[in-house]
């Protein structure tokens, strides 16, 4: 996904193409990544059951396909990578999931008002991508009726040396996309003035994940 420049959204779009059948042959042979897995418990079966999901920078779509084959009821991907979304659609196909999901191309964070709400909204490594993190959440925010989920990077050097690199790589190359290293006092800030309180959280050497559920 991308910001609320056009440049840098065709930069994600196109970057993010070109490993697309690579996510699917990944998945097929690892299954979830921890950090997804980690995703997965945080939401919790009881939660699962029927809910309507909207994942926001689905890319090709494994990740909402397991939580609809856990009992899921319907789920929306909405991605910047057309190659993506031609992967998702055809892995929902083999896995008999097609009426049970919908994929649009585009920026969320600039098509979000012809977006319906869900039960549960996901955005797996999505924050990392936007420069205006703090609009992407609020708008997450707003279309999720109960759970707000996400994984995004941990602010240490570590991680902030990686992006600075990456940037370079990713300039040589001749793409606009770059990563982003949000505090997470910002994004904890953004969820709770949004309404919500956070109910799960867990962490990696690199990524945090948080599940957030709409207060009362």
């Amino acid at each position: 996904m991308a910001g609320c420049c056009p440049t840098v959204g065709c930069g994600i779009g196109r970057c993010f193409s070109r490993f697309s059948r690579r996510y699917v042959r990944r998945y097929e042979r690892h299954g979830l990544e921890r950090t997804q897995r980690q995703l997965v418990a945080g939401l919790g079966a009881a939660a699962i059951a029927g809910a309507s999901l909207l994942e926001i920078g689905s890319g090709v779509g494994y990740l909402h396909q397991q939580l609809l084959e856990q009992g899921a009821a319907t789920a929306v991907g909405i991605d910047l990578s057309e190659a993506m979304l031609a992967e998702a659609q055809a892995l929902a196909l083999r896995r008999g999931l097609a009426d049970r999901t919908r994929y649009v191309h585009g920026d969320f964070h600039e098509i979000a008002g012809t977006v319906e709400a869900a039960d549960i909204t996901i955005l797996d490594k999505v924050v990392c991508c936007y420069p205006d993190a703090e609009g992407l959440l609020a708008d997450a925010a707003s279309h999720s009726k109960v759970l707000c989920a996400l994984t995004f990077p941990r602010a240490h050097w570590a991680n902030r040396l990686g992006a600075r690199l990456g940037v370079v790589a990713l300039r040589l190359v001749g793409s606009a996309y770059r990563p982003f290293i949000h505090d997470p006092a910002m994004i904890a800030d953004r969820l709770q003035r949004a309404g919500f309180e956070r109910i799960f959280a867990a962490r990696t050497a690199f990524w945090l994940t948080w599940v957030y559920r709409r207060s009362a």
